[in-house]
Order: structure tokens, then C-alpha cells, then sequence
């Protein structure tokens, strides 16, 4: 079913036996390129898999939501509770910890006595 006006593809031949062998060309040159997909897939997760993962942050601060985003709660950097935020040094940790009265140490990584907070 062909609309009104030039097709905007190259004109098709309109013999049957032509149609087939241009349906056989495109079928061939699509199973090459779904090839070279794959080529390229596997060697791209080769180079990712040689790379190293980057180093997780030692320090993680949480943040609340809303416009202020103020500190939440820290954790230490490989602790599965934290959610969202950014990383930060000890020092940072350490500060916030010691200055900001509604933050907490997350209960799981304690980062208060990985600091030695808890002991002073």
C-alpha cells in the first residue's frame, strides 16, 4: 500500500523475484550488524570488567530532603544503609558529628566509634 506522492526511499522494483532477493540482501546485512553488536558489547564489558571499580568513599554524609538538605545522619563509606548524599573526609565527619545537634551516627557502621568518637 503505497501513500500519495514519491516514496522517500529508493524506488522498489516491482517484480516479486526482486523484492525477495532485496528481503534475502537486507536480512543477511542485519544478522552482520546484530553480529558486530554483539562484538562490540563483549569487548566493551571486557574493558569494563579489566577496569578497576572506583574506590568507595571512607566517609558518606546523608542528607534530608527539601530545599535546606541539611545533615542527616553519616556513615562510613561501605555501609549499605546510606541512600543518598556525598562523600566527605573524617575531618568533615568528625564535625558534623560533633557540631550539628540533630545528626546521627547511622546505628549499623557507627561511624562515631570508627571515628573514636566514643571514647572521648
Amino acid at each position: 500500500m503505497s501513500g500519495p506522492g514519491p516514496d522517500p526511499l529508493l524506488p522498489l522494483p516491482p517484480a516479486l523475484e526482486q523484492l525477495l532477493v532485496i528481503r534475502r540482501w537486507l536480512e543477511l546485512t542485519l544478522a552482520r550488524v546484530d553480529e558486530r553488536i554483539t562484538a562490540v558489547r563483549v569487548a566493551d564489558a571486557e574493558k569494563a570488567r579489566r577496569r578497576p571499580a572506583p574506590e568507595p568513599p571512607q566517609w558518606w554524609i546523608e542528607y534530608g530532603i527539601g530545599v535546606r538538605r541539611t545533615p542527616e545522619r553519616v556513615h562510613t563509606g561501605d555501609c549499605p544503609m546510606s541512600s543518598r548524599g556525598r562523600p566527605a573526609t573524617a575531618q568533615i565527619v568528625r564535625e558534623i558529628l560533633l557540631t550539628v545537634p540533630d545528626v546521627l551516627a547511622c546505628p549499623l557502621c557507627r561511624p562515631d566509634s570508627e571515628l573514636g568518637l566514643l571514647d572521648t
